[in-house]
């Protein structure tokens, strides 16, 4: 049996899943959906949660810690309470979780040195299946048009400057580091600590309703997954949002399980996600990391777009060394974000010819190669 230990984690670490999405060892408790996750320093957590597939309701409190350096879980001191839909927060030292559906604006602090949980100082409301963020120490909880920050020096909430918007239940955020991001349907915003102060950013131009999770690497914003429209109808987009341009882009499928309500969070500038349900409740996990694979030989600088501007017939010509990498994948989307045309390259020269145009305007062309966006060039129609 010894014998077989290294191949099987050798498995579980070099998944041939397409990039940049690798599966990694499944989470350690029961699958479930409306739990919360976050990290704490160096280490990631993924407790609480609930199933209700039969009707019959279970809510968890079993609390996990995944260790990213050796791709394994640890169950740890449970919650004070079985929970779900709870809200959560993480800091380089402690982790904090409250409301949800068995408390109000009850908080308690994780502690992972000495594996406690501590009541804390309430929550100004009560919040419950949002999710929390983090800005240079300090946490961030919000419910309808209401923010509170919460400062761990001084064991105190602070009501913030109210939201140009009320965020809806089933909601996602992330952080960078000086801002934190929250988008509820199509609407996303920016809350700016420092100034107290909220930005409109570009529209979210995906499919996802709500039900997404999000995480931030690289001061990118990424929003995998959710439902659309109805809970049962569930998607695998990916998006990624870059502040500094304010834009949008479709960065590719999760591989997986299509899914609403995971938890995802960030350790190292690399991205985790798991659990959920689409009808039956998951409990795998994956990393996402856009510097997995590796195209450092695939040089597209030759690569052309013509005629530009097009009236909606273009070309795509590769430059001969791209042949290896084939199908590529093409993704032809609008200034807003939203998908008009698709399909794969399979030789250096590819004729497109799109159908649907309403109106002209700015376009973009994308491709793709194992889930990892390789060429984006703008494009205009006629």
């Amino acid at each position: 049996m010894k014998q077989l230990l290294p191949l099987y984690f050798m498995l579980l670490c070099f998944s041939t899943h397409a990039a940049p999405w690798i599966q990694k060892a499944n989470f350690g408790g029961v699958g479930r959906h409306r739990a919360v996750g976050m990290a704490i320093g160096n280490k990631g957590y993924i407790g609480l949660g609930h199933v209700n597939g039969s009707g019959v309701d279970i809510s968890y409190k079993d609390w996990w810690m995944y260790d990213p350096a050796s791709n394994a879980w640890t169950q740890k001191a449970n919650y004070p309470m079985n929970n779900h839909g709870a809200v959560c927060f993480g800091t380089s030292t402690r982790g904090y979780v409250g409301g949800g559906s068995a408390l109000g604006p009850e908080f308690y602090q994780y502690n992972p040195v000495t594996n406690t949980w501590t009541s804390i100082a309430p929550c100004p409301f009560n919040p419950g299946d949002t999710q929390g963020f983090s800005v240079n120490e300090k946490g961030y909880v919000y419910w309808t048009n209401q923010l509170a920050e919460y400062d761990p020096s001084v064991n105190a909430w602070t009501l913030k400057a109210t939201a140009p918007v009320s965020f809806g239940t089933w909601s996602c955020s992330f952080a960078t580091n000086s801002s934190g991001f929250i988008k509820s349907g199509v609407n996303f915003y920016e809350f700016k600590p420092e100034q107290n102060t909220w930005i409109q950013r570009s529209s979210f131009p995906g499919v996802m309703s709500n039900g997404s999770s999000a995480f931030c690497i690289n001061g990118k914003g990424y929003v995998t997954c959710g439902y659309v429209g109805a809970l049962s109808n569930v998607t695998d987009e990916v998006w990624e949002f870059n502040p500094g341009q304010n834009e949008w882009s479709l960065v590719g499928a999760f591989p997986g399980i299509n899914r609403r309500f995971p938890v995802a969070f960030a350790v190292n500038n690399q991205g985790y996600f798991g659990t959920g349900t689409n009808g039956i409740n998951l409990n795998d996990f994956w990393l996402f990391d856009l510097n997995l694979l590796d195209i450092n030989k695939l040089d597209l600088s030759a690569t052309q777009i013509y005629p530009n501007p097009s009236n909606g017939e273009f070309t795509i010509q590769l430059p001969d060394n791209t042949s290896e990498y084939f199908p590529i994948t093409f993704i032809v989307n609008d200034i807003q974000g939203r998908t008009i045309h698709k399909g794969t390259i399979e030789q250096s020269i590819k004729h497109v010819q799109l159908s649907a145009i309403e109106k002209q305007g700015l376009y973009t062309v994308s491709l793709f190669t194992d889930n990892k966006l390789i060429f984006r060039e703008k494009i205009t129609i006629y």
